[in-house]
């Protein structure tokens, strides 16, 4: 090669390699947009849900603009990236073996950038196989020779480029793409963690005496599916070890299976038509003023410092008026809907999908709804990592929603491809994401004991709601959509027993300030406390003969808790929301009531349900009321209104005068 040709090809090689780059990123926004489309483009929903898009398309012109700059830089970047190696290997190659061939430059441009791309999409499939780049390229793997030939793959492409840059004589862009590669390696290490966790035993001045109160929930867990109620698979090693050490409420219900209510009937005592929380995002003036939560009493009551933790906030809209003083958890809002949902890119899923990242995607940090790329490592370490600071407070109150397990059940390897047991592959998928957050909970437990806070604390571990094959707040005649895990610890003792007594998440909050002496707050309940069988001083009157209401909510995958196809849900859900100008999204003050009135309810004994159900698709008969023993009939298939009338007319007679005019 004469030297007067070196400076063009070198040009051309570079323009080339942003040119490739380029290329692959607007391919894969086409199938990006191809597979969005041919998932929500039949039925009835181009008139709504694509309404509804470009309405928040509008909204965020500017954040998307910057968003698509962002990842055009990225893609540039790693074609100037590759580029440079093509030219340092070329100059190795002509300084040290002088090869004749006249396309030296063409076949090592083909071969590295071939090589590179291969690699970063196998990488994206073994690591995300619910990506939808992962099916461009293999089935869903995740087994142990795959993932070491991707790192194989990844050492040898990382090894050749170091070799070629030490001899290359151009220093500033060789040190300059070195470090480039040192940072990007580095970063999903989380350094910074490491090193404070590290330190902070040095730093860090322990000033708690307690009692804490740790409430923690593991989102969309049915009991059902632990190994500590008979589970065959080990799903949850860490709950199982804990429930050994806490009392366990073996009936236990939510009176509404969705995580904003159903988080609020907890930390109220209340049900949802007492404290105003009937959906999930709702607007706040719907709130009752007589609804007050256990942090808000407990830090103005009794000084405690408080503290929320949650990894997905879509349908969860905590805030700090809720009685917080500190929250960490994903941005809420359409930003969130919107970029979380799009966003999956090979070259940011596998090298910019952590804390560096976090810079130019904020959307995805510690963000449990960007499901198909969630890496739970990340929310166990920010959480575990503030103990220090709660360490350093007299008491504090902790709430933590780990939202691992809640649909769609997606993530990183190697939970989603961990269970293969069940012949439904969406139950297999259910079961890894209970272990994602069984492992988040163990890392939890683990560094409450190592600061010296475990035995300080009143730890409460439930879960808001369960989950059924139907999913959860959909129907009431599937038990496991209400059913919840209840497990108490109380603070200085660990104790292990199992209460049969029908109980509900109502009855937590009451319990809570009944196992802390002085605290009288001022407001209403509709539980009791559950003080006096934990420490086995008898039964509760008031749950002798115990009762739980329940309803069913509103969601965009079940308008009015009723079975739809995708596109016809969609279209039936879209339009119930809006967004303020903060990018909040809620539901439309018009459609509130309408919700409110086409849900089931049902009132429960330990034996009996009776179930009111809304028939939205029949007019000629708006209801159905129906009864059923849970004890010959657990799945609820079979009316028995007429083989008990009293018991019938009773229930049914209880559920209307709750209920009011809801019912009318």
């Amino acid at each position: 090669m004469k030297p007067q040709e070196k400076p063009a090809s070198t040009r051309r090689i570079v323009v080339y390699s942003i040119l490739l780059y380029t290329g692959l990123l607007l391919a894969e926004i086409g199938f990006n947009i191809f597979a969005f489309v041919t998932t929500y483009s039949t039925g009835k929903v181009h008139s709504t849900f694509f309404a509804k898009l470009k309405e928040s398309a509008g909204f965020l012109k500017y954040q998307v603009v910057m968003y698509l700059i962002l990842l055009v830089a990225i893609y540039i970047v790693f074609g100037l990236i590759n580029s440079a190696y093509v030219i340092f290997a070329r100059d190795a190659l002509l300084r040290k073996f002088r090869p004749k061939t006249p396309h030296l430059a063409a076949f090592l441009f083909l071969g590295i950038n071939v090589f590179f791309i291969i690699t970063v999409y196998l990488t994206n499939a073994v690591r995300y196989p619910y990506s939808k780049l992962s099916g461009l390229l293999m089935p869903k793997d995740n087994s142990v020779p795959l993932q070491i030939t991707i790192y194989i793959l990844l050492a040898v492409y990382l090894l050749g480029f170091v070799w070629v840059s030490l001899q290359a004589k151009a220093k500033k862009v060789k040190w300059a793409a070195l470090a480039f590669w040192a940072v990007v390696l580095v970063s999903p290490l989380q350094p910074a963690y490491h090193f404070k966790s590290l330190l902070s035993p040095l730093f860090t001045k322990s000033n708690n005496t307690g009692p804490n109160v740790i409430l923690i929930g593991i989102d969309s867990l049915a009991p059902s599916h632990m190994g500590y109620f008979g589970y065959s698979l080990n799903t949850t090693p860490h709950l199982d070890k804990f429930l050994s050490e806490a009392v366990i409420f073996k009936n236990c219900f939510s009176p509404i299976a969705r995580t904003f209510p159903g988080w609020y009937s907890i930390l109220t005592g209340q049900y949802p038509v007492t404290s105003g929380v009937r959906l999930n995002l709702m607007k706040r003036h719907h709130i009752s003023p007589n609804a007050h939560t256990v942090p808000q009493i407990l830090k103005d009551q009794k000084g405690y410092f408080t503290a929320f933790f949650a990894d997905e906030t879509r349908f969860c809209n905590i805030r700090p008026e809720d009685g917080f003083d500190y929250l960490e958890h994903p941005l809420m809002g359409i930003r969130d809907f919107v970029f979380g949902s799009i966003h999956d890119f090979s070259l940011p899923n596998v090298f910019f999908n952590g804390p560096l990242g976090y810079l130019p995607f904020d959307f995805i940090r510690i963000n449990r709804a960007v499901s198909h790329i969630y890496q739970s490592r990340y929310f166990a370490n920010e959480l575990v990592s503030y103990l220090d600071v709660l360490q350093s407070k007299e008491k504090f109150f902790l709430m933590i929603n780990f939202v691992a397990s809640h649909w769609p059940y997606f993530s990183s390897s190697p939970y989603p491809l961990l269970f293969q047991a069940n012949r439904d592959p969406m139950i297999n998928l259910y079961d890894g994401a209970i272990r994602m957050a069984d492992d988040q909970f163990g890392r939890l437990i683990e560094s409450l004991k190592r600061k010296n806070l475990y035995d300080k604390s009143l730890i409460i571990v439930l879960s808001d709601h369960g989950e059924s094959e139907e999913g959860h707040g959909t129907t009431l005649r599937a038990t496991d959509q209400n059913r919840t895990l209840l497990a108490i610890k109380p603070a200085g003792s660990t104790i292990n027993k199992e209460i049969e007594t029908l109980v509900r998440t109502i009855d937590i909050a009451p319990t809570v300030y009944d196992l802390l002496p002085g605290t009288q707050p001022n407001t209403r309940f509709d539980g009791f406390s559950l003080k006096p069988l934990i420490a086995g001083a008898g039964d509760v009157p008031e749950l002798a003969d115990s009762r739980i209401i329940m309803e069913t909510e509103f969601s965009l995958d079940a308008p009015g808790g009723i079975g739809l196809a995708l596109q016809e849900m969609i279209d039936q859900g879209i339009n119930f929301y809006e967004f303020d100008k903060n990018g909040i999204i809620t539901v439309k003050d018009e459609f509130f009531d309408r919700l409110i009135k086409n849900r089931q309810r049902a009132i429960q004994t330990k034996r009996w349900k009776l179930i009111w159900e809304p028939l939205l698709h029949n007019p000629r008969k708006k209801v159905d009321i129906r009864l059923f023993d849970l004890e010959a009939d657990p799945r609820c298939r079979r009316d028995v209104s007429a083989l008990f009338p009293e018991v019938f007319q009773e229930l049914l007679s209880e559920l209307r005068q709750f209920y009011g005019v809801e019912l009318d």
